[in-house]
């Protein structure tokens, strides 16, 4: 196998899980791997962007997705027509209202990418847990270019050519997580929790159709698996956004499930307001109003 240059964009917690896969692979021998960050104290090898492009194979985007507008404006100098951008962002650009699929699309014309979405929790990766990921690309040898890169790791990666509904799936499981993980302090009982994750996974399809993308999406790797993981887990931001909202009104935390979801509301219309738990997180999220009220009201209508 012909020695392969990877660089991946963003020095955090899902870099440093990437580039531990990447190490872990079978073929990490034929591959030269670096970190650039543009936060010059965590961009450890003191190299420039453009170094770091020069001749590179693959490009992995570890950064959220209010930064991937600039990141993908910054490469694009520099970047090889061959290049493969793959991007594990999951949410909407709040100017734009673009996911990451059409941003990548936008700014760089002629990118060969894919998006990788599931439930892979940094910390999980780093301890040597399994990670399930669904690879989507519009172009399948794009996927058969990407996935020897994990060879004989403890990722598991699905192939979809969907790429829009796999972006969209990512989005819309975020903010479910951050709803439940809200609406299910005050009531505690696993029999309300299990209420929720069914009524989350039927707004999440019923979202899909209205947007007149593959529902079954939902069922999957990137909507079901990263959904219930995502609620569940305590490294997740956005559980810790919802919980943090209900106990005191207002996160700190800066979650992909916050920024997006105006987009999403804006994207609905007024058809969001036939949709229970996205129109209680309008109410408390947009509007304000305050979470112990709108929840137990929320409750109350449906006995």
């Amino acid at each position: 196998m012909k020695n392969k240059k990877i660089l991946i964009m963003g020095n955090g917690k899902i870099g440093n899980a990437i580039l531990h896969l990447l190490n872990k692979s079978s073929t990490s021998s034929n591959n030269t791997i670096e970190i650039y960050d543009a936060d010059r104290s965590k961009n450890l090898s003191g190299k420039t962007l453009k170094d770091c492009l020069e001749n590179v194979d693959f490009i992995f985007f570890c950064l959220p997705s209010w930064h991937t507008k600039q990141a993908l404006l910054d490469i694009k100098p520099n970047i090889k027509k061959e290049a493969i951008i793959i991007s594990v962002a999951k949410g909407l650009e709040a100017s734009s209202r673009q996911s990451i699929d059409e941003l990548i699309e936008k700014n760089i014309k002629s990118a060969q990418y894919a998006l990788l979405s599931g439930p892979m929790f940094a910390v999980e990766i780093m301890e040597e847990e399994r990670s399930f990921a669904v690879l989507s690309s519009k172009d399948k040898r794009v996927f058969e270019k990407i996935s020897p890169l994990f060879a004989d790791t403890k990722l598991k990666l699905e192939y979809s050519k969907d790429v829009h509904s796999v972006a969209i799936s990512g989005i819309l499981k975020n903010i479910y997580a951050l709803i439940v993980s809200m609406v299910r302090i005050p009531e505690k009982g696993n029999n309300t929790e299990g209420y929720l994750y069914a009524k989350s996974v039927s707004e999440m399809i019923e979202i899909m159709k209205i947007l007149k993308l593959d529902s079954k999406i939902i069922l999957g790797t990137s909507g079901l698996g990263d959904f219930a993981a995502t609620a569940s887990s305590k490294f997740s931001q956005n559980r810790k956004a919802g919980e943090e909202i209900f106990t005191k009104g207002k996160s700190s935390i800066q979650s992909e499930g916050l920024i997006s979801l105006p987009s999403l509301l804006k994207m609905l219309g007024k058809k969001s307001k036939n949709l229970p738990l996205l129109s209680l997180a309008e109410k408390i999220l947009i509007q304000n109003k305050d979470p112990k009220i709108e929840i137990e009201n929320f409750f109350i209508s449906y006995f």
